[in-house]
C-alpha cells in the first residue's frame, strides 16, 4: 500500500514544519530571562531507553523542557536562557526544535519520495489509494470520537492537558549532580565511538547517492525513448512480504527485436498491471540497460540514498558534538 508511505511521510513532514513554525512564532514574541537547571525528569523512551528532560527554575516559575534526550544535555546548576510569553508555559531557549523539525522534514520527505517513485498515477490506482486514505481517516475519526474528541479545539485541549501533565516535576526527577555527571560520563564514552562511526557511514552513503546520481545523469543524457508493455512481475520476498518489480518488453527504435528487462524499483501491491503500456528509456549502445520513464522520479533512488545518508551523517555529527560538549562540561 504505497499510499501509507505518503500518509506517514506527509504527517511527519507536516509535524516537522509545525515544530519549526511554532518555535519561531514563540521566539518572536517571547521575553528572555535567565534560569537554572535544577534536575532532570526521567521517562522511558520508545525503545526502552531513559529520556532526560531538563527541569528549569526561572523567574516565571519552574517548568520541564518539552525536549529531552537519551543523555543529559546540561549539568545541574547550569545557567540557561529561558523564553516566556504571558499565559503560556516557559520554554528553554534551544536550537533543538529546529534540529528536530528538520530531521522530521527530511524523514517525511524520504517517505513521500518513496511513494512518488513507485506509484503509478493511473485512474484505478488513484481511486484505490483515495479509498484507502478515506478508510484510514474514518478509522481515526472513530478512535478520536471514542475518546470524547469531536473537534479540532477539543484535540488541542487534550494536547495542552498532556503538556501540562508533563510539567509536573514531583516524580521521576533526578536532582543529584553526581548522578547526572556519572550518566553524562557513561554516555560520553559511548557516543564518542558511535558519533564518528555514524558520521563515516553517513558520508559513505551520501557518496553512494552521488555516484548513483551521476550514473543516472549520464544514462538520461543519452537515453532513447521507446514504448513497452508490462508482461510479468518479478517477486522479491522479504520479512515484510513480497515486492513486485515490473518486467517490461519493448522493441528499440529501428529494430523488431524484443528486449525484456526488469525495472529497478518495485512495490506492493504492483504499481502496474499486466499488459499495461509504459514509456521506456534505454541506453543507445545497450538496449538491455533500460528503465520505465517516470519523469523527475527517475532520480528517486539516488535522492533517497542521499537523504538517508544525510540523516545518518547528521546523527553522527550531532552525537559527536554532544559528546564533545559533555566532556568539556565535565572537565
Amino acid at each position: 500500500m504505497e499510499i501509507l508511505f505518503f500518509i506517514i511521510g506527509s504527517f511527519v513532514f507536516g509535524l516537522g514544519v509545525y515544530l519549526i513554525y511554532d518555535h519561531i512564532s514563540y521566539v518572536r514574541l517571547a521575553a528572555e530571562t535567565k534560569g537554572k537547571i535544577t534536575g532532570f525528569k526521567t521517562s522511558t523512551g520508545s525503545k526502552g531507553n531513559t529520556m532526560y528532560n531538563p527541569v528549569v527554575q526561572s523567574y516565571f516559575g519552574d517548568f520541564t523542557s518539552r525536549y529531552g534526550s537519551s543523555s543529559p544535555s546540561y549539568q545541574i546548576g547550569e545557567e540557561v536562557n529561558v523564553l516566556y510569553i504571558a499565559g503560556k508555559t516557559p520554554r528553554l531557549k534551544s536550537n533543538m526544535p529546529y534540529f528536530a523539525g528538520l530531521f522530521l522534514m527530511v524523514f517525511g520527505g524520504v517517505f513521500c519520495l518513496v511513494f512518488f517513485s513507485v506509484f503509478n498515477f493511473s485512474k484505478w490506482n488513484v481511486i484505490y489509494s483515495l479509498g484507502i486514505f478515506f478508510l484510514i481517516a474514518i478509522s481515526m475519526r472513530k478512535v478520536l470520537k471514542s475518546k470524547g474528541i469531536d473537534s479540532l479545539d477539543e484535540l488541542k485541549e487534550v494536547v495542552k492537558s498532556i503538556d501540562k501533565d508533563n510539567q509536573d516535576t514531583s516524580e521521576n526527577v533526578i536532582r543529584e549532580p553526581v548522578k547526572i555527571q556519572q550518566v553524562s560520563a557513561d554516555q560520553s564514552n559511548v557516543t564518542k565511538i558511535i558519533g564518528p562511526v555514524f558520521t563515516i557511514v553517513g558520508l559513505g552513503i551520501i557518496g553512494l547517492g552521488i555516484y548513483l546520481g551521476v550514473e543516472r545523469y549520464h544514462f538520461l543524457q543519452d537515453a532513447i525513448p521507446a514504448t513497452g508493455t508490462v508482461i510479468d512481475f518479478h517477486e522479491s520476498r522479504s520479512d515484510d512480504g513480497y515486492t513486485y518489480y515490473p518486467i517490461v518488453e519493448y522493441s528499440p527504435s529501428g529494430s523488431f527485436e524484443a528486449i525484456t528487462f526488469r525495472h529497478d524499483t518495485g512495490s506492493n501491491p504492483p504499481s502496474y498491471s499486466q499488459g499495461e503500456t509504459v514509456e521506456v528509456l534505454h541506453a543507445p549502445d545497450n538496449p538491455n540497460n533500460a528503465i520505465i520513464d517516470k519523469g523527475i522520479f527517475n532520480w528517486a533512488i539516488s535522492i533517497f540514498v542521499g537523504l538517508f545518508g544525510i540523516l545518518f551523517g547528521s546523527a553522527g555529527v550531532a552525537a559527536s558534538v554532544s559528546a564533545f560538549r559533555r566532556r568539556k562540561k565535565l572537565n
